[in-house]
């Protein structure tokens, strides 16, 4: 783990490689890019239900804002996180 990031992307460093937990080496190679939206996936899930239990009202959820926090900018990430 990179110590000089933030505490909030270490999370989403940690979130993210455990998304890569049940990925084999043969499996990476060839689907990475598969296994890199699992791993994702699994980041802005966790993520995105921590934000709502943090919320009073979950329909105060703001997506942007929340895809803004955490510097997601690709359509991907976008779908992952309305899900």
């Amino acid at each position: 783990m990179d110590h000089n990031l933030a505490p909030e992307q270490q999370i989403q460093v940690a979130l993210h490689e455990l998304g890569h937990k049940d990925h084999t080496r043969s499996e990476y190679q060839n689907a990475r890019l598969r296994c890199e939206n699992e791993a994702d996936r699994n980041m802005i899930h966790h993520l995105v239900k921590d934000a709502i239990e943090s919320l009073d009202d979950p329909t105060e959820f703001d997506y942007l804002k929340f895809m803004s926090y955490y510097n997601l900018k690709t359509v991907t990430n976008e779908v992952m996180v309305k899900e």
